[in-house]
């Protein structure tokens, strides 16, 4: 069916039940949980879209390399100022 046809019969099938408080609402509940369960479906799924570490423009260069947990000395910790600022904190 296309939207159009949709449309019309969704009206169509409120028309049947718009002098029925008790079926509207039922109807208007019906509709809450299907709009409710579909913004869920989409928040889910946009949270789940894979982000490319690489595009991300605050990271400094020497960060992008980093993937994973990583093993540092603490040499390494004293000669890294941004480092040691983000294990310490």
């Amino acid at each position: 069916m296309t939207a159009l046809q949709l449309n019309v019969e969704l009206f169509r099938e409120l028309n049947v039940i718009v002098t029925d408080e008790g079926m509207m609402e039922k109807a208007i509940k019906a509709l809450r949980r299907i709009t409710t369960s579909h913004r869920r479906a989409s928040k889910a799924k946009a949270t789940n879209e894979k982000t490319d570490w690489n595009d991300l423009p605050e990271l400094p260069k020497e960060f992008k390399q980093i993937r994973g947990m990583g093993h540092f000395t603490q040499e390494d910790i004293d000669k890294d100022d941004r480092l040691a600022y983000i294990l310490n904190k």
